[in-house]
């Protein structure tokens, strides 16, 4: 992978950004590109039900997902006729829902013509919960969804926790990839290697009958809940 600054980017885009966990890159903050009036939506994963950013103190749209054993009776919806909306999946597993909530939101701003970011807090997190094939199949579709209502997203990625083919493999779903400054290197594997670990994860998503996730680019929510569906 070669890495590039947010600078060299132009959104939208779908990003991959790379660093410790325990850093709190400056990246991330310039990747949500924000000019004032930009549509932003933040997804965590959280033990506790999250504090919502002021509706008077912020320009534009927010909205923030929190997916975890968040202290709430019930998973959320969003009320759009609110300036700040939020949602919570309860169920780490469950991409279905999680594909869907990211999907709801975007779609609803996309269709009010808002620009909008993205900030994905962490694939780390996900793969913590899911396997690393399930999660490599929900990013791509997640991406090519995104990337229809011209959103410019980034996913946070953690090179620490994982093998450099894992890494290198997330890499390739998306259009740049943006390592933080004090990281040492960027994970690096073999072509043949990346190569050898899509050809596994594709045999897996085949087997169970997933379709290819160009396919799903215009999906609907039904089709998202329907292609990550248990």
């Amino acid at each position: 992978m070669e890495p590039s600054t947010p600078a060299a980017i132009d959104p939208p885009a779908n990003v991959l950004l790379v660093h410790p966990r325990h850093d709190e890159p400056a990246a991330c903050e310039e990747l949500c590109y924000d000019d004032g009036g930009t549509a932003h939506l933040t997804v965590t994963f959280a033990d506790e039900e999250p504090t919502c950013p002021d509706a008077e103190a912020v320009d534009g749209k927010r909205g923030l997902i929190t997916i975890g054993n968040v202290l709430t009776d019930d998973e959320s919806v969003s009320d759009f006729s609110h300036h700040v909306v939020s949602e919570t999946v309860t169920d780490p597993t469950d991409l279905s829902e999680i594909g869907v909530a990211i999907s709801r939101v975007c779609k609803h701003w996309a269709g009010n013509d808002e620009d909008i970011t993205v900030c994905f807090d962490s694939l780390d997190a996900l793969l913590r919960h899911t396997s690393p094939t399930d999660v490599f199949q929900f990013t791509h579709v997640l991406m090519n969804r995104l990337s229809s209502v011209d959103a410019y997203a980034h996913c946070h990625f953690d090179p620490t926790r994982h093998e450099d083919r894992v890494v290198s493999t997330f890499g390739t779903i998306f259009d740049s990839v943006v390592a933080e400054e004090t990281s040492d290197s960027l994970p690096e594997a073999t072509d043949e290697e990346v190569t050898s670990l899509l050809a596994e994860w594709e045999t897996e998503s085949a087997s169970d009958g997933a379709p290819d996730p160009e396919s799903v680019t215009e999906a609907t929510d039904e089709d998202i809940a329907q292609l990550f569906g248990k």
